[in-house]
């Protein structure tokens, strides 16, 4: 099933228009036609089974069959992010969002990459998770935030932190007792890893060191390990 964000203000009782970006796409790449299904997001949990009813070169007209919603985890999920090498950044938002986490918190670190233009890279990003929402039926949006150092990261005040660390061997992930309902924060560094000032800076800041087992794991390796980990105690996979 084809997959659009719309804008809201476009619907009506029994129809939605799309236009821009999205239309032009629907109608000179994917070739659809009148009388096809699609389901449009509207990126706060809204979902609309429709048809195309009329496509023109400016807008296309959905005809609305009907709607559903489809909330998130009432488990939120942070990832904050050392910021990685090349595309590693982009390929890690694409399955955070796959994996249903809340929110994005890239981070700039000691050892960290830098990535440019912090506004281009966050206009490619907002884009990248677009497209994966689109592509595995996420109809709430993942938030990401501009990257920020390591001591102004914005935290959420409550939950559990937790930080997988390579000089960490006696505490596990299993062993924090992770609960359904709990919000989780997790903070991956970079590839050269956290700075030993970092670490104590992290738990100074109320993060739990963890060990993800004996062998040293990349980063992105590391970041969709915890994420799944945690996610799998939350309930984030449940249908």
């Amino acid at each position: 099933m084809r997959r659009f964000f719309y804008d809201p203000a476009q619907e009506t009782a029994d129809c939605v228009l799309i236009s821009g970006a999205e239309a032009h796409h629907l109608r000179t790449v994917l070739r659809m036609r009148p009388g096809d299904a699609a389901e449009l997001l509207d990126g706060a949990g809204g979902v609309i089974s429709c048809e195309i009813e009329q496509l023109n070169h400016d807008f296309v007209t959905f005809r609305i069959l009907s709607r559903r919603r489809e909330p998130e985890s009432s488990s939120p999920l942070t990832l904050a992010v050392a910021l990685l090498k090349g595309k590693k950044m982009d390929m890690l938002i694409q399955k955070a969002t796959e994996l249903g986490v809340r929110s994005f918190l890239p981070v700039m670190t000691r050892y960290c990459e830098p990535q440019g233009r912090d506004s281009e890279s966050l206009e490619r990003w907002q884009r990248i998770m677009l497209e994966a929402c689109k592509q595995c039926g996420r109809a709430t949006l993942m938030h990401i935030a501009p990257p920020q150092p390591l001591a102004a990261l914005n935290l959420p005040s409550d939950g559990l932190k937790i930080m997988p660390w390579e000089g960490e061997t006696v505490c596990t992930f299993s062993a924090l007792g992770v609960q359904a309902g709990q919000p989780v924060t997790l903070l991956i560094g970079p590839e050269g890893g956290f700075h030993p000032s970092e670490v104590e800076q992290a738990r100074r800041s109320g993060f739990k060191t963890v060990s993800l087992g004996r062998r040293t794991l990349r980063a992105e390796t590391a970041a969709i390990t915890a994420a799944v980990l945690a996610q799998q105690v939350l309930g984030g996979f449940d249908r």
